[in-house]
């Protein structure tokens, strides 16, 4: 299996997924330049893609998603809630393909097993992919640690883990405080420290190898930071685990499973 974060943040969103058959893109948050550019980057080949997969319908997921559906002739999966929130104008000429939170489907040879997560969205998801020998977790735009998220959790290869904010930078940054308050609330977005405390949570059965920390805010973040939270950790619960952490400006790095 193939993986790779083609960028994430409040900038756009994209992640890469392929088994033996036609790739899965997990939201389509850029411009299709853009995006393009970002494939060539790391050797990935955009008439590979066979449908994409929309987890909710901001704009940093959703920007880019029905010029890239129309160009290459490919459907898009989401649920009711998220079609009937997103722009018609965003949608003309794609196939929707329409499913609900916590369906598991199949999608070319790709079994994508969804379900629901809290944020201010209609109906947001995050995801599980399964190939053949492989499985990946991809989770973003998630407002707390909640307790259920374990229960899908389990025999991953690599999980794709939202890790936000730094408390202290948030608190003491430029942001406005409704703003502050949207992202710190329980459908706002994970901070470092919350993100460690879900990680922490999963069954660790031995099986994970890489753990790929993302979303990090331009202004309230640091890889720094994020690496003095959680390495640690990291090496003291599940030492075989490598741990990334993805960029918005630029994709990659590309994993074979």
């Amino acid at each position: 299996m193939i993986f790779c974060n083609l960028g994430s943040g409040s900038k756009g969103n994209s992640t890469y997924v392929q088994d033996s058959g036609p790739a899965l893109l997990v939201d389509q948050g850029f411009s299709v330049k853009n995006l393009l550019l970002r494939m060539e980057s790391v050797g990935l080949n955009a008439a590979e893609v066979g449908a994409i997969l929309l987890t909710h319908e901001h704009s940093d997921h959703l920007r880019g998603i029905g010029i890239f559906a129309r160009r290459f002739h490919v459907p898009v999966f989401m649920t009711a809630l998220t079609y009937n929130a997103v722009p018609r104008a965003l949608l003309k000429n794609v196939d929707v393909m329409q499913y609900m939170a916590g369906d598991e489907l199949s999608i070319n040879d790709l079994k994508v097993k969804t379900f629901h997560i809290p944020h201010d969205a209609a109906d947001p998801v995050a995801v599980v992919v399964t190939g053949e020998n492989r499985r990946v977790g991809i989770i973003t735009d998630v407002g707390n640690e909640v307790k259920y998220l374990r229960e899908y959790l389990h025999d991953l290869d690599l999980l794709f883990l939202e890790s936000n904010h730094d408390i202290v930078m948030l608190d003491n940054g430029p942001y406005p405080l409704g703003l502050i308050k949207r992202i710190k609330s329980r459908v706002g977005h994970l901070s470092n420290e919350q993100a460690l405390t879900l990680f922490k949570t999963l069954p660790l059965d031995g099986r994970l190898r890489h753990l790929i920390l993302g979303h990090l805010s331009e202004q309230n973040n640091d890889p720094k930071i994020i690496r003095k939270v959680f390495q640690k950790t990291v090496q003291k619960i599940a030492p075989k685990v490598q741990l990334d952490i993805a960029s918005q400006n630029i994709a990659g790095p590309l994993f074979e499973l």
